[in-house]
């Protein structure tokens, strides 16, 4: 009987441990996001339905990606490498890394495969070129947008779609406006601010990208550690441009006296910069 002992208590903790497994698996399945008839389609067939029912969504999700990855990387199969990339978002839906590669693949590469599927650039038409070209990039966009919104609006996913409507789609104001929900998102990457407004106002609307740009200076960036002084010289370089009277430009910085080029007013009020001997501001 004493013998028995020891197997029973092992019995016993093993039950235990199992039960708390299953109740412990049902509170997290709770917290996944479902994953509905639209995002299961493309899985069909992958042999990836499996792990969604099983539960194992992510680790079935890195073995999709690595086959879309294995068929991006022969570049002749772009049904097949769009269909396990979206797969793997819908099994992972918080991964920045699965939306943002597979939007870049269908917005900068698929089009390109699929003008070499058609006869290559010197058969195709410089104006089908473009055609096809822009298609995949609002493709891809359209992915980076659901992306976004997967992921509650992640900064580094709006700048890429920034990147892909600038260089793709040469939309500078839809660039504009995702550099601007960067620079406002959690996390902002440096640049996101300087590049809505440079965008802005290449696109002609330099009054709005003065506006929004010195207003999110004195709001978030001039709060950094540093005071953000670069950004404050793009400031500087379009009150220039603007021709804007003193009263109605930023207050001059303390670390702004003690530069060249910097000029305090004799009495008082605001200071102007200097004017510029490099080019002017395009």
């Amino acid at each position: 009987m004493r013998r028995a002992l020891p197997w029973v208590g092992f019995l016993a903790l093993f039950l235990a441990v199992g039960g708390v497994a299953d109740a412990s698996w049902r509170r997290a399945r709770l917290a996944l996001p479902e994953i509905g008839r639209r995002e299961l389609e493309p899985t069909v067939g992958q042999g990836v339905l499996l792990g969604v029912l099983g539960g194992f969504r992510t680790v079935v999700a890195d073995f999709t990606w690595i086959r879309g990855y294995v068929l991006w990387e022969r570049k002749n199969d772009r049904a097949g490498t769009e269909l396990l990339m979206r797969a793997a978002c819908a099994l992972d839906p918080r991964s920045r890394f699965f939306w943002e590669n597979a939007g870049l693949s269908v917005a900068n590469d698929m089009g390109h495969w699929e003008i070499r599927r058609r006869g290559g650039y010197a058969k195709v038409p410089k104006e089908i070129q473009d055609h096809v070209l822009k298609g995949y990039a609002r493709r891809g966009l359209d992915l980076l947008d659901e992306g976004i919104a997967s992921t509650g609006g992640n900064a580094a996913l709006l700048a890429t779609a920034a990147l892909v409507a600038e260089l793709q789609l040469k939309d500078l104001s839809l660039s504009a406006d995702y550099y601007r929900r960067a620079a406002e998102a959690r996390g902002a990457p440096w640049f996101a601010a300087r590049f809505a407004a440079a965008n802005l106002w290449k696109d002609g609307r330099r009054r709005e990208a003065y506006a929004w740009y010195r207003a999110h200076w004195v709001k978030v960036l001039r709060l950094s550690e540093d005071g953000a002084p670069d950004d404050l010289k793009e400031l500087r370089d379009m009150e220039h441009e603007l021709r804007l009277p003193l009263v109605a430009r930023l207050p001059l910085q303390p670390w702004e006296v003690a530069q060249p080029g910097i000029v305090p007013p004799r009495t008082g009020g605001v200071a102007a910069p200097a004017p510029a001997g490099g080019q002017s501001r395009k």
